[in-house]
């Protein structure tokens, strides 16, 4: 299981992953082109959006109030907050099912400001 905090304590995400890398490139990445609107649905908030890749790229996309010194409409803006101003911290897990166990319990406790999963989608 892995969260993701910013240095001021913020939680921002919990999740897991069977391959750590891959997933934090993916976060990391924070790639628009990821980013697919629901049919028929002007893009006004998160919930507008289907996400390819990363769930924290979509709901940093539309944050106003996370920060001032990094424009999270921006690819490089997210990237960068997430380089220079957030940290990981990361739990073990002996099989999928105990992280699955432990995210659920943390998700419970509703500290997070961006929960679910990312819907793959085609295309």
């Amino acid at each position: 299981m892995n969260q993701i905090h910013t240095f001021d304590g913020i939680p921002l995400k919990v999740g897991i992953a069977a391959n750590l890398r891959r997933r934090l490139t993916q976060h990391g990445r924070s790639l628009q082109s990821k980013l697919k609107p629901i049919a028929n649905c002007a893009v006004s908030d998160p919930h507008h959006l289907v996400s390819k890749q990363s769930i924290l790229a979509k709901h940093l996309y539309f944050d106003r109030s996370l920060t001032e010194d990094y424009d999270l409409e921006t690819e490089v803006g997210r990237q960068n907050f997430l380089a220079h101003q957030t940290y990981l911290l990361v739990t073990y897990t002996d099989t999928r099912d105990e992280a699955l166990r432990l995210e659920k319990i943390a998700e419970a406790f509703d500290i997070w400001r961006y929960q679910g999963r990312v819907k793959i989608i085609e295309g």
